[in-house]
């Protein structure tokens, strides 16, 4: 097996690498669709209660 891939899969750093960098992904990923999610939430709300969401 090739010295690299034996590194990522057949160590615990490998597999710390590994899931560290799925973990930064998905925070990179997740946190903009989080506050995406809560920005339509908040103007859905505020057109509910007929007030003019915030913004530029």
């Amino acid at each position: 097996m090739h010295p690299v891939l034996v590194e990522l899969f057949a160590r615990p750093v490998g597999w710390l690498l590994i899931a560290g960098t799925v973990i930064m992904l998905g925070i990179g990923i997740g946190v903009p669709l989080f506050i995406r999610s809560r920005e339509r939430a908040d103007a859905a709300e505020a057109k509910r209660r007929g007030k003019a969401p915030p913004g530029p």
